[in-house]
């Protein structure tokens, strides 16, 4: 169901949901079917129509416009899609599937902030975190896979800690003895015993960051213990029994990895029963006000309109990591020319930089990436896919057309 999501125009707000009737007028006016209490508004300022895959922005003669990705709109209107942004005086929106938030929604957890694209790694999360199972969190770098795997093991409430090890950041001669640890004198430099991780989470949750970067050796050590929970420290004949519980992440793909030789698809199948995928930022633009906006506010700052429409029009190839290093030299610029709130000026060349480091996917290609995948998962069936995509099957074989992409090659046969 095409709608709009109010953005917060301060930390803690949550996202508001507007579903649209035929048309929705905006305004300060009584008169607006959505009155803005927003002084940057005109008494009557835009309108918003339904179409079947987009949202027709019409400005209503307004003092200052309306922008939608970043551009005003002229008199004829301007088609916005999924993921566009829109600004209305100060006002701030996102053009979304709205249904999920009519919907009975997972409970919040800490450290998870975000709108409905991040629902299925919440019920994920509270699902899973109560087994034993082994899970694997999928996601872009800086996603935020770490949070996952501290909130699989709070949620699980297992006694012992909660320990982590990069495998990419351990030379690969020594992840062997990181994990299952060593006995005296096992090799050149070994002077005392090493408890290794696995004994020192015992009770606990051990994560396993960049999981695909580990040694073949190493690999077939972990499936030996995740099957027997043995651990045998190199340079002991003595296993040791732990109690722990391995979550695993990755930034690639983990199939691919098998099918090159580089990974088991043993330990895979293992590891990968309980699956957690982290969608990239990029794909949920409405979370990034507030994201951003927590990240300013724990700083003591806040973040203009300007600067905020700005953030959510960025690709973000480094996802929240990115955007939490970008406010927090943000914050220092603005503090610098005495200012507390963070301004467009204060953070567009912090993203010039960025954007010069990775060429950010087109909506086109997002669009062709969306649909190709919905046509794999549904054999090809055009309206099965239109269905899993939330669009009419005349507005997908539109998309089809425009993309020049050929379903039959997805049906089985």
């Amino acid at each position: 169901m095409i709608g709009l999501l109010k953005v917060p125009a301060r930390a803690g707000a949550p996202l508001e949901a507007v579903h649209l009737p035929r048309v929705l007028t905006v305004g300060r006016d009584a008169s607006a079917s959505l009155v803005l209490e927003d002084p940057g508004a005109s008494r009557l300022h835009a309108r918003f129509e339904p179409r079947e895959s987009s949202v027709l922005v019409t400005d209503a003669g307004s003092r200052n416009g309306t922008w939608v990705d970043g551009a005003r709109v002229e008199a004829a209107g301007v088609a916005a899609g999924i993921g566009s942004v829109v600004r209305v005086g100060r006002t701030l929106f996102v053009v979304a599937d709205v249904a999920p938030y009519g919907r009975p929604r997972p409970a919040a957890l800490p450290g998870l902030g975000g709108g409905a694209a991040l629902d299925d790694a919440r019920d994920s999360v509270l699902t899973i975190a109560p087994t034993r199972s082994p899970v694997l969190v999928l996601g872009e770098t800086g996603t935020g896979k770490e949070v996952i795997a501290r909130l699989v093991h709070e949620v699980s409430a297992r006694p012992g800690p909660f320990v982590a090890l990069n495998c990419a950041a351990v030379p690969s001669e020594l992840v062997d003895a990181e994990l299952f640890g060593h006995a005296r004198g096992a090799f050149s430099g070994a002077a005392r015993e090493r408890t290794g991780l696995f004994r020192t989470a015992h009770g606990g949750t051990l994560f396993l960051d960049e999981i695909g970067e580990m040694p073949a050796a190493v690999q077939a050590k972990l499936l030996r213990t995740l099957e027997t929970g043995e651990v045998r420290p190199v340079g002991d004949d003595q296993p040791v029994v732990v109690d722990t519980r391995v979550v695993a992440a990755t930034n690639r793909e983990v199939e691919q990895l098998v099918d090159t030789g580089a990974f088991r698809g043993d330990l895979l199948h293992r590891l990968a029963g309980l699956r957690i995928r982290l969608p990239p930022l990029a794909e949920r633009r409405e979370d990034v006000p507030e994201l951003a906006l927590a990240f300013a506010g724990a700083a003591g700052a806040e973040i203009s309109t300007s600067a905020l429409e700005r953030l959510m029009l960025h690709h973000w190839p480094g996802n929240v990591r990115e955007l939490r290093n970008v406010i927090g030299t943000a914050v220092e610029v603005a503090r610098r020319k005495g200012r507390a709130e963070i301004g467009d000026e204060d953070v567009a060349p912090l993203l010039v930089v960025s954007v010069s480091r990775s060429a950010p996917p087109s909506r086109a290609e997002q669009e062709q990436r969306r649909i190709t995948e919905a046509l794999a998962a549904t054999s090809g069936d055009v309206a099965e896919a239109a269905t899993r995509l939330g669009i009419g099957r005349s507005a997908l074989y539109e998309a089809l057309r425009r993309l020049d992409i050929d379903p039959r090659p997805y049906r089985r046969r």
